[in-house]
Parts: C-alpha cells; sequence; structure tokens
C-alpha cells in the first residue's frame, strides 16, 4: 500500500456525494472533538482553532474518496471516538465508579478512542491474514445414486493485499479435499496484479486435482479495466496473457458458454456484469437453450445478479462471489440494507444462490465483515 493507493485507490466519481456527506459530518465532530482536547493546554485560542480546523479540513479531504485508504482509517477514527465518547458517558452518569476515574483523562486527550482504533485495525489486519473452509450441504432429485463435491474459489486478487505465501498454503488444504469440479468466480486477479503473480496464481490453482476439470469465469477486475485508478495507468498483462496463463494449466474458461459435466451437470458461465445496472449480455435462457432441464443446472455468474431470472428458467444453483461479504464495514451493512445480496446462502424459489466472501479481498489489506474463505458445496 503507497501513498498513491493511500488517496486514489478505487476512485468513482459517481460516489462523491457519498464521500462530501460523510467529509462533512466526520469534519464537524473533528473539529470539536480536538478542539475539546486542546482545550486545557497552553496554545492560545486562536491557535487551538487554527490547528482543530486544519484536521477537520484534512479529515473531510480523506473521505471524499470513500474507496480509498484513507477514508476508510478517519472513518474507524470517528467511530472509535464515538465508542470512546459512549464509554465517557456510561462512566460519568451510570457507573460513577471511582476506580474509573482514569476514563475522563484519557477519554479527554483521544487515548482511549486511539486505543479503540488500535483495536480495530489490528483485528481487521487479523481478519485479511486468515482463511477459512465454508461448506454448503445441498440435496437434489436430479441426480441418481451419487454425490458431487465442489470446490469454489472467488476474489482472489492474487498479490495484491494478501501475503501470497498464505494463499498457496490454503491451494494445499483446498487439493486435500479433492473436489469432483473446481469452480473459478472471477477476480482471481486485478489492476495491481503483475504479469508474473497473475502466471503464478493459475500456474498454483491448475494444481488442484479435480474428477471433473476446472473452469473459469471473467471477473470485473481481471482484465485490468480500471488501470486509471491505480499509479502505473497500463495493464501490465494483455488478454491473450491472461487466457494463455489459464488454458496452460488446464482451465477452462466459460464465458457465455455452457458445458455438460459427467452426463450430470449443466455448468454455466457468465460473461461478467459490468456494473449491475447497465448489464449487456447473452441473456441465460439462449444460453440454456434445448439443455435438458431434468439436469442439476448450475450457474457461475461473477456478480450476484439476474437470480430470479435464472430461478424462473429452472436453475438449481448460482455460485458468485464479488461483495467481499462487505469485507469492511458498513459496506457489508450498506448491501444488506439496500436489498442486494451479500454474503451466504439465499433461497429463491427452487434455486439455491451461494454469495461467497471471497478468498482474499480488494483494496484494502484489511477485514472485518464476513471472512477470508474457500467454499465446498456437497451435493446428495
Amino acid at each position: 500500500m503507497n501513498l498513491i493507493h493511500f488517496f486514489t485507490l478505487g476512485f468513482f466519481p459517481e460516489y462523491i456525494v457519498m464521500g462530501i456527506i460523510l467529509g462533512i459530518l466526520i469534519g464537524i465532530y473533528t473539529l470539536f472533538r480536538v478542539k475539546y482536547a486542546l482545550n486545557d493546554s497552553n496554545l492560545s485560542k486562536n491557535k487551538q482553532i487554527i490547528i482543530s480546523s486544519i484536521i477537520a479540513i484534512l479529515s473531510f479531504l480523506f473521505c471524499l474518496n470513500i474507496w480509498s485508504m484513507g477514508a476508510i482509517l478517519i472513518f474507524y477514527l470517528f467511530i472509535s471516538s464515538l465508542i470512546a465518547d459512549l464509554i465517557r458517558i456510561i462512566q460519568k452518569y451510570l457507573i460513577k465508579e471511582k476506580h474509573l476515574n482514569f476514563i475522563p483523562i484519557i477519554h479527554k486527550k483521544g487515548l482511549l478512542a486511539i486505543i479503540i482504533f488500535t483495536i480495530i485495525i489490528l483485528g481487521s489486519v487479523y481478519g485479511m491474514n486468515h482463511i477459512e473452509l465454508t461448506e454448503y450441504n445441498l440435496t437434489t432429485d436430479k441426480i441418481d445414486n451419487k454425490s458431487y463435491s465442489i470446490l469454489f474459489i472467488s476474489d482472489v486478487h492474487y498479490g495484491t493485499v494478501q501475503n501470497t505465501q498464505l494463499v498457496k498454503d490454503s491451494i494445499l488444504k483446498m487439493n486435500n479435499l479433492k473436489p469432483d469440479i473446481v469452480l473459478l468466480g472471477g477476480d482471481i486477479v486485478d489492476e495491481r496484479t503483475t504479469k508474473d503473480s497473475m502466471q503464478e496464481i493459475f500456474e498454483e490453482l491448475g494444481k488442484i486435482n479435480s474428477t471433473y476439470g476446472t473452469y473459469y469465469i471473467f471477473g470485473n477486475h481481471d482484465r485490468q479495466p480500471y488501470t486509471s485508478d491505480y499509479e502505473n495507468g497500463n495493464r501490465t498483462f494483455t488478454d491473450s496473457d491472461l487466457n494463455q496463463s489459464i488454458e496452460k494449466n488446464r482451465i477452462k474458461i466459460l464465458n457465455d458458454d455452457k458445458i455438460t459435466i459427467n452426463n450430470d451437470f449443466v455448468l454455466v458461465g457468465r460473461s461478467d456484469a459490468e456494473w449491475e445496472d447497465s448489464i449487456n449480455r447473452t441473456d441465460v435462457n439462449e444460453i440454456l437453450n434445448e439443455s435438458d432441464l431434468s439436469k442439476n443446472i448450475a450457474v457461475l455468474d461473477h456478480q450476484p445478479v439476474e437470480y430470479e431470472e435464472n430461478a424462473q428458467e429452472g436453475v438449481d444453483l448460482q455460485l458468485s462471489g464479488h461483495t467481499h461479504g462487505g469485507q469492511v464495514f458498513p459496506y457489508g451493512m450498506i448491501y444488506d440494507l439496500s436489498g442486494r445480496l451479500n454474503y451466504g446462502e439465499y433461497e429463491i424459489k427452487d434455486m439455491k444462490q451461494i454469495v461467497s466472501s471471497g478468498l482474499t479481498g480488494w483494496g484494502w489489506p484489511m477485514r472485518n465483515e464476513a471472512k477470508c474463505e474457500y467454499v465446498l458445496i456437497n451435493i446428495n
């Protein structure tokens, strides 16, 4: 994470209004909170106002790009200070315990907020550096006397915010699961992944042994469309480099295409939906044309979209990633409040939708919502 990423990572101008509102809120709070902390100092009133104003303005500016590392850190410092204020109020009006007389001192100087902030950040760094297995058990009457295990891996963003050795160690554990099918749900790499790292991750993923092969779809970052958000301003590999590396490692690309697996599964791999409200791709009913709907039909779609249409078409299972389960508070909460699918297992009519939080995360080297995971789906 360099200085440029701290300010510009993932800038999308359509979110500027949210950044302005957040910046004003935090800026006003910061102005009064810093002035309160300086009240007992030897500084003159004018100097206190100047220092408070400068810090408030900087806080406002950091918040303008809500996807930047600076905005997240300022927001968490704001939340930490509010929690510290609440602790102080409880101590003053409810507990009134003489043994807690140190709280007013460390609260006024901001030390209590800094302690809480440090705990939040350390916990978030821990969350990004631990990967867990998540299992789902599904039943179907479309497969006779057989069971299948599907390993689903999404949102690796390799070589960016997570220790690459941790990813490699997790892939070794995945191989021990001996899955029947391996599905790669997109965003395996992104704009900050080097060409060497891109080749390395597909070589590692290609080592996972499965009965019926490994299948891959593109996410919104794999082909590096957002290079303007990053310091080099250029792609580090071409589409041809990416495709060759994938196929070289015996991974099959599905891009608005389908394949029948062992005469039991029809697997549909979707092209990425880009922005959710501007989808321009082949309809799933066209892809499923002439497919045997008595077979188990699974759709692999990077973003959890068009699930109602898929359920209507007779799809049994849809697997998606993209959301990261929010990754850092409050993004997951915003997803949930907006009514969009964020993380976990959902039931839409007769279809199961599973949204993975991803193996890693994007942008920020932290995670405090959902978890880093790889998913095993057992179908019986």
